[in-house]
């Protein structure tokens, strides 16, 4: 018969007198793990708090379970030869009168060294228990392993052991039962000991048995708390003092210090000795045989203590050792208080209570709170072992919430969701149909291969791990890789119907192929009219960062304002209204649980300032989308002032004029264009297109608008109905942008990302899916420096150009830049009049100061005789003001003139009437900013200054003051008599 199947040598009965049967939590997490096994497969999971009896529990289990043949796993070799020794003699059960004192002992081997063959495994039948570590018997190690050698499998302190070993095991021995024993079932590392948690037995009620005594604080006073050898001195002197005390009292106690390093336990050696207590320094470097050796003289009393470096750690049962010098201790709570739960031990009659000693200015910020006047020790341990289980029974969701869908590689199959740690940060969309996350394919924008995706029951959560292997920015080949891995988290919520993206790279370009791989047709980033209100039902708002957006969308002059400080909406003031909006905020705001910071911005993106689980994360995207969707009001504050974007519920009925995004100027990427069937492409910059021909459908949802230049009009959509902001609607022109080094992007996906500014008749504009509001609703007066007259009398107004025509009378260009030439001071005059045009003329003057003026005209004929009330004649030509603010800058100016008089570029290139390139470029860059002024001028000869009503009015002194606060220094209107 085997051995363990003689239950009868096993009395389960609790104790009744010191050493007299088992503790009620020994007795608890025996029966619990029978009670698991009935109902799981999975390993069992036993914690008992460090130093109440799990030697007994690992002892009792193979009775309990029949087993055949038991593995005790242990993380040290001190452990591994402590627990085969009682095994051996089955000692703790014998102590506890629970075995008879005459019976049978089982056949123990103490395992030791690496196991490389079948036969050494083998050897193993002969033994009824085989005590072991990791590094010994861990099937990683070794090829082929009988999988029916163990049917019960236990590891102690296994929140030691790594994943690796974890996994092996219990592959291998997939028949076995296992049982993972210790005082906290988390890992700092993030990760969980594989199985259930069966039993939790609380510290506070172990202290309550007198299964702990007291430990006695007594801090070590110097008088120079930077002199580290007086700190040390102060710690063994009071060290060895008490121990002497206590031997005094007939305890029969020990000295354990803890040093920092190697160098440092071999000075304190000499410290204690010169006290006049005998101790050894003992750390992991030393021989086993020294180990062996120290550790004898420990036990025999022939030392008064060790001076350890993480040596006799967790596990370890010397009841003896009673004083802890902590020279180095612990910077964080956990493991001190796994420490000193060691030391609290009282399963020995001549030892008493023990004493921890350390220089108070060695404590760190968590350790100190064990040092605080009147702490009960055991009730802070309870409090963090149950914080550390809820963690772990959330990590256990997360495992068992997530499965994995794709792995392609099995150098990630030991990658799990609770490794990962992503910042506060969300990419918000509002999506009209459920996204399906297992649509999304192979790779990320082409560029990030997947390697690992996690998917729930549901759908409606995935996980998704990345590798980027391309070579660094500054790398002149691709000879050297830059490995990086991103992270993706993407949850949707059925009821709001917002689906959030969390990611360690945040570019545009990725969350929008993100929604389009998952959801299709069906989503749109919300406003910032949503993202704001993640601040909703917080009080006490106080900003620390507050971003104001230039309503003049491309302007030149402050395009957005930033203010920080400790309260910076106090900073915004009244006058900042007429010409700014929130473009985003940082703050912070009273919740239930205390004070949280939040962010938000108008490309709907919300943050806060902090790193979080995977577990942790989706519980702040909870929050957040209650917030988001909820009904409380949002607190007043200073911010108020300033208006923010709303929401872009309808599109304006009559749009005027758009353009295009701010980093279109500014880097003026390269489009490529061609029909489908055509093997070559044409190749322009972006700048030499125009936005033009719009058209709002009638249920307000859509505007239709084209893009051209001289041999191409393509038709688009933008749509606030779902889906891609933009859409292309003629199939046979493909047109792409180039977004970065070799990459071409479909051109209505380039604009998705950077939308255009659209501007419409009721003077307000809206970008993406915000909508900057009028500025003001009250009308607006022209004055009368904000408009010039021209004789147009031998003109035709009503055609703009046509140099064929019959009439003998001058076109409006052809009026205008007789007059321009005629400037004063005139140095050059640029006719720019097409597609992607800056202005229809573009003049240089310099007067006797050596003031250099840029001078912008846009001209547009009359759709009539002049009148005052025709506000047709002012929309386009106000529209083109509006949008020439862009070109304010001598940077973006020169580039403009120097691509457009480009004859290899262009078929009909823009060409000076007046002056050249160089000289005019020249000029422009070599003149101080404080000489250099740019002025616009919209050129409509249909108006009369004398009959202009107040409706006209207030859209011609509404594109002046957009020019004005866009950075111009002057705009005009030329009109006529």
């Amino acid at each position: 018969m085997d051995y363990f199947e003689q239950v009868e040598k096993l009395s389960l009965r609790p104790i009744t007198s010191p050493n007299t049967g088992f503790r009620p939590g020994q007795l608890g997490g025996i029966h619990a793990a029978l009670s698991h096994f009935s109902v799981y497969d999975d390993p069992a999971i036993i914690c008992l708090p460090t130093g109440y009896g799990k030697t007994a529990i690992i002892m009792s289990l193979p009775f309990v379970m029949k087993a055949k043949r038991v593995l005790v796993v242990e993380p040290s070799n001190a452990l591994r030869k402590q627990t085969a020794s009682h095994f051996k003699e089955l000692s703790v059960l014998k102590r506890l009168n629970v075995v008879a004192e005459n019976a049978d002992n089982p056949i123990v081997l103490l395992q030791q060294g690496q196991i490389s063959s079948l036969d050494q495994w083998e050897e193993m039948k002969k033994y009824d228990v085989v005590v072991s570590t990791p590094a010994s018997s861990s099937p990683v190690n070794s090829g082929t392993v009988p999988d029916d050698l163990f049917d019960l499998i236990i590891f102690d302190e296994a929140h030691h052991a790594p994943a690796e070993t974890w996994s092996a095991y219990i592959e291998k021995f997939s028949g076995a039962n296992f049982v993972f024993l210790t005082a906290t079932p988390f890992r700092r590392d993030n990760k969980a000991i594989p199985g259930r948690l069966c039993y939790f037995y609380p510290v506070l009620k172990a202290s309550r048995e007198k299964a702990f005594g007291k430990v006695i604080y007594k801090p070590a006073l110097v008088t120079n708390d930077h002199n580290d050898n007086e700190i040390d001195q102060a710690i063994a002197s009071a060290a060895v003092s008490q121990l002497r005390k206590d031997q005094a009292n007939g305890y029969d106690h020990r000295i354990f210090a803890r040093a920092a390093s190697r160098p440092k336990a071999k000075e304190l050696v000499e410290v204690y000795e010169n006290e006049g207590a005998k101790v050894a320094a003992i750390t992991s470097y030393l021989t086993k045989k020294k180990q062996d050796e120290t550790e004898d003289a420990l036990i025999n009393g022939e030392l008064d203590g060790v001076v350890c470096v993480d040596m006799f750690g967790e596990g370890y049962d010397f009841p003896k050792l009673k004083i802890a010098a902590l020279h180095a201790p612990h910077k964080s709570l956990v493991p001190s208080l796994q420490f000193i739960g060691r030391f609290a031990r009282t399963n020995d009659e001549r030892t008493s209570d023990a004493t921890l000693i350390t220089a108070p200015t060695r404590l760190k910020e968590a350790t100190s709170r064990l040092f605080e006047i009147g702490i009960d020790v055991a009730e802070l341990i309870d409090e963090v072992s149950r914080e550390q289980i809820e963690r772990s029974d959330k990590d256990r969701e997360i495992l068992d919430l997530l499965k994995i869908k794709i792995q392609r590689d099995s150098d990630y199959e030991s990658v799990s969701p609770l490794l990962f740690k992503l910042y506060a940060h969300a990419r918000i969309f509002d999506c009209n149909s459920t996204p399906d996350f297992s649509l999304v394919g192979h790779n990320i924008c082409g560029f990030l291969p997947i390697v690992k995706q996690w998917v729930s029951d549901d759908g409606l959560i995935s996980l998704i791990l990345t590798v980027d292997d391309s070579p660094p920015n500054w790398a002149k080949s691709d000879a050297i890789s830059n490995l990086r891995h991103d992270v993706f988290l993407l949850a949707y919520n059925e009821a709001t119907k917002y689906c959030f993206i969390g990611s360690t790279r945040r570019t545009d370009k990725i969350y929008l192929d993100l929604m389009e791989q998952s959801c299709s047709k069906q989503h749109r980033p919300v406003s910032y009219e949503v993202t704001r209100r993640a601040i909703a039902g917080l009080g006490s708002l106080r900003f620390y960062n507050v971003g104001l957006k230039n309503k003049a969308v491309n302007t030149q002059a402050e395009s957005y304002r930033v203010l920080t400080g400790p309260s910076a909406e106090r900073a915004v003031t009244a006058g900042d209204a007429r010409a700014f909006v929130q473009g985003h905020f940082f703050g912070s705001g009273e919740a239930e649980d205390g004070r949280e910071t939040v962010g938000a911005s108008s490309s709907s993106r919300v943050w806060s300032n902090k790193r979080l689980t995977v577990s942790e994360y989706l519980d702040w995207l909870s929050i957040l989308n209650a917030r988001l969707s909820g009904n409380d009001a949002v607190a007043q504050s200073q911010l108020d002032i300033v208006q923010h974007a709303k929401v872009l519920s309808e599109i304006p009925i009559i749009v005027i004029a758009a353009g295009w995004n701010k980093s279109a100027y500014r880097s003026a990427p390269r489009i490529r264009y061609r029909m489908d069937g055509s093997q070559n492409w044409n190749f322009q910059q972006i700048t030499d297109f125009d936005i033009f021909n719009f058209t709002t459908s009638d249920d307000r949802k859509s505007l239709s608008f084209k893009i051209g230049f001289e041999d191409i009009e393509v038709r688009y959509i933008f749509s606030i109905s779902g889906g891609a902001l933009i859409q292309k609607k003629d199939p046979e022109w493909n047109v792409e942008v180039l977004s970065g080094v070799d990459d071409w992007t479909a051109f209505e996906q380039w604009m998705s990302t950077h939308p255009p500014t659209f501007y419409a008749s009721d003077k307000s504009s809206f970008q993406g899916v915000n909508q900057i509001s009028p500025p003001s609703t009250v009308l607006l007066s022209l004055s009368e420096h904000d408009t010039e007259v021209l004789d147009w009398g031998d003109c035709d107004i009503k055609t703009e150009f046509n140099i064929e025509k019959a009439s003998p009378d001058l076109t409006v260009h052809q009026l205008l830049e007789r007059e321009l030439l005629g400037l004063n001071g005139i140095v050059s005059l640029f006719y720019d009049h097409r597609s992607g045009e800056a202005a229809d003329f573009i003049a240089v003057t310099r007067n006797d100061l050596n003031e250099v003026f840029v001078k912008l005209y846009h001209c547009k004929s009359a759709g009539g005789n002049p009148s005052g009330g025709r506000v047709d004649d002012a929309y386009e030509v106000a529209g083109q003001m509006v949008k020439s603010v862009s070109y304010c800058e001598v940077s973006i100016l020169c580039e403009h003139m120097t691509h457009r008089s480009n004859e290899n570029r262009h078929i009909n290139p823009s060409a000076f009437i007046l002056g050249e390139l160089e000289s005019t470029v020249g000029l422009l860059k070599s003149t101080v900013p404080n000489k250099l002024f740019f002025e616009i001028y919209a050129v409509q000869p249909g108006i009369s200054i004398n009959m202009i009503d107040d409706h006209l009015s207030d859209l011609m002194a509404f594109g002046l003051e957009y020019v004005f606060r866009g950075g111009a220094a002057t705009a005009k209107w030329i009109i006529n008599v």
